[in-house]
């Protein structure tokens, strides 16, 4: 499904299992190479590729797929038949129960892939709306990276080299990496903002420095409004005294006795010209 739909349709899914942990992975391969992308479009077969892990998974001896959703690149979202919530995946050995396994398409390691504007869109989308329904945290403890595990799923809290099972989901992923202080600068940030996002109906919340700007427009175009209103003002004014002599010469050819400040300038010029009237500068 494309991400706008996401949301729809997870609040419509019915969560029989407790689910407090949301692990984060990268598929490794499948990736952007395997996947031939060409400018964020991948030539093959979105079918082929699900297909593809789905029989991978199989041929380790799973019950199906091994996670529950996959995110590819282009930000689509897809929903395993075989491996649906309400079953335990099959992501971090060891450490499954009570979690939800997302794969996301590529190889974030430094030097593989870089993740398409779409995909990391549709990757906080995913964790937002999941946070919520589950009524998750959104911190370290509740979404998890596969590093933070080792082999035996026992729990680390971070990327230790020599000791995590895996370097996923990516020594690079989110640009930051895939230790817990990676997470917490580059990957827990953007999914609290979208909560609050979807929390206000879609409406983002403005920042500080949005919020400065904000007034500061404000400000020029209350500026802005109130020289327009002296123009406007200027453009239809009763004769002004400076213009007393040339109003009573010229009288018996105006309409009223109102006129914009140009016109009653204008006219104090020509007043003074056919009177040869001679004023110092």
């Amino acid at each position: 499904m494309e991400p706008s739909e996401f949301k729809g349709w997870l609040d419509k899914q019915k969560i029989t299992r407790s689910i407090d942990k949301l692990q984060v992975h990268h598929t490794a391969a499948p990736n952007y190479s395997t996947r031939q992308m060409i400018n964020g479009v991948a030539k093959q077969d979105v079918w082929k590729c699900l297909e593809g892990m789905r029989a991978y998974h199989l041929s380790q001896g799973w019950s199906g797929t091994g996670q529950n959703i996959t995110v590819l690149e282009d930000g689509r979202i897809a929903i395993s038949l075989d491996r649906d919530l309400n079953k335990t995946p099959a992501g971090i050995k060891g450490a499954n129960t009570g979690a939800l396994c997302i794969e996301i398409i590529g190889n974030f390691d430094q030097g593989g892939d870089t993740m398409t504007v779409a995909q990391k869109q549709a990757v906080v989308h995913l964790y937002a709306c999941l946070a919520l329904k589950l009524n998750i945290p959104v911190d370290t403890t509740h979404i998890v990276y596969h590093a933070w595990y080792t082999d035996s799923g026992a729990w680390l809290g971070d990327y230790k080299r020599g000791q995590s099972s895996k370097t996923c989901p990516g020594t690079n992923f989110f640009g930051a990496g895939n230790t817990k202080a990676a997470a917490q600068m580059s990957f827990i940030p953007p999914i609290k903002e979208e909560v609050e996002r979807i929390k206000n109906g879609g409406e983002k919340q403005m920042t500080a420095e949005e919020k400065k700007q904000i007034e500061e427009l404000k400000a020029t175009v209350e500026s802005q409004a109130k020289w327009i209103a002296a123009q406007k003002a200027k453009e239809n004014i009763e004769c002004p005294k400076w213009a007393a002599s040339a109003y009573e010469y010229y009288k018996d050819y105006l309409a009223d006795k109102t006129g914009s400040y140009d016109f009653w300038r204008q006219l104090v010029i020509n007043y003074r010209k056919e009177n040869n009237i001679k004023v110092n500068a």
